[in-house]
């Protein structure tokens, strides 16, 4: 399906690998005008490789960016501004996955890391892409959430703790500012197919998660680019303060 979200200026954060960097090609697929947002330099410039594959160099914009510092966020919103001048989405993808372990024996220092990447990083991007979006008429967030914030899966105390924030940061903002043109949703896929998840999950893990699903597979990227592309399009304008879930349906 073709999207009216052509020459339109969306950052996604996460954007140097799996399901950011696939986003970051949809989108740009569909004719927007992509920021890649991404932390590694090395990254940033694969991405924007792929993407010079199926749009022009001038719609390809990258930037090394961590979301928990609100200096970097801020003076990459002022190079968008100063590019293209204006923003018309984001997409906050940027986030930790770290092992599956008991609650009695985490890393509070790690826990602490995962909300600042997963929950204040989404807190701080978008207290600094807002107001942009809302001189050039309003805009859209979209949070990628996890079902593991919707149902919660033994052994991911932080990120489903984050992932939770996640969602009810989505509803706050939009009772903020959708009466200033802003929609915001959460997506929330089950487990994904991307290389951060092969590095932490185990292959038992894997396997019984798979099982439940149809046709005996993981999510992958490609289930759930799309979804972000409609949510970015007029056709989602109704769309706001609502978590979606992508995943099958099991039990």
């Amino acid at each position: 399906m073709d999207y009216d979200i052509a020459d339109k200026v969306i950052a996604v954060t996460g954007a140097g690998r799996g399901l950011g960097r696939a986003i970051a090609l949809c989108l740009a697929g569909h004719g927007a005008r992509v920021a890649v947002l991404t932390r590694e330099q090395d990254q940033a410039e694969e991405t924007a490789a792929q993407l010079a594959a199926v749009t022009d160099a001038e719609h390809i914009h990258t930037a090394c960016v961590d979301v928990t510092s609100e200096d970097q966020v801020r003076e990459a919103v002022a190079d968008l501004d100063r590019r293209w001048g204006r923003v018309d989405a984001l997409i906050n993808n940027a986030a930790l996955m770290p092992a599956m372990t008991p609650v009695v024996d985490v890393d509070i220092a790690l826990v602490r890391k995962v909300i600042d990447v997963n929950l204040i990083g989404c807190v701080i991007t978008t207290k600094h892409f807002a107001p942009l979006m809302v001189r050039g008429g309003g805009g859209r967030i979209v949070n990628i959430s996890s079902m593991i914030g919707v149902q919660a899966n033994p052994g991911q105390t932080a990120y489903g703790a984050s992932k939770a924030g996640v969602n009810i940061l989505t509803n706050v903002v939009h009772r903020e500012l959708a009466d200033q043109g802003i929609r915001t949703v959460s997506l929330a896929p089950g487990l994904t197919d991307t290389p951060g998840m092969r590095a932490i999950a185990s292959d038992e893990y894997i396997e019984r998660v798979a099982g439940a699903y149809p046709g005996g597979r993981l999510g992958r990227p490609e289930d759930v680019v799309e979804f972000v592309a409609f949510l970015c399009s007029s056709a989602a304008h109704h769309l706001s303060g609502t978590l979606l879930p992508i995943r099958p349906v099991t039990g």
